[in-house]
């Protein structure tokens, strides 16, 4: 009786150690879902950048990539200190607007892929964007 409580509590004890992150989406299924929620966000880091109003400057660009996952979206970063309508692009693919605190980020959509992006973003006092912008931008990946 004892040996199987034993049993049962190690085999629970194992199942509960964490093996790393879990991924809700792989390939072409990627598309169009968003980076945090998939855990595809877990490992990502930025390929490029751009300032494109100066360095340190209001607005930052970035293209991120997920190497498990195999995707790259657009993230555009609010520094200035107040609150704008900001778009994050990733070019001929996807975009978001959001309503975005100082030092806080907008990011778009997911796309599976190994090269020829691109991520384009703005920011507004009013929501101006009725679609993705297409400049400035960083430069391709």
């Amino acid at each position: 009786m004892y040996r199987k409580l034993i049993f049962l509590a190690l085999a629970f004890a194992l199942l509960a150690i964490p093996t790393g992150y879990v991924y809700a989406c792989s390939g072409t299924g990627c598309n169009g879902t968003w980076p945090d929620t998939t855990g595809c966000a877990s490992d990502a880091y930025t390929v490029r950048q751009s300032w494109p109003y100066g360095n340190p400057g209001p607005l930052k660009i970035e293209l991120r990539r997920s190497e498990f996952c195999s995707t790259f979206w657009a993230r555009s970063w609010n520094y200035s200190a107040f609150y704008y309508y900001v778009n994050a692009t990733l070019k001929n693919y996807y975009w978001n607007q959001r309503y975005s605190p100082p030092n806080d980020s907008t990011f778009s959509p997911q796309r599976f892929g190994t090269s020829g992006f691109q991520a384009c973003g703005d920011y507004r006092s009013s929501p101006a964007y009725t679609g993705p912008v297409s400049s400035p931008c960083t430069t391709v990946y």
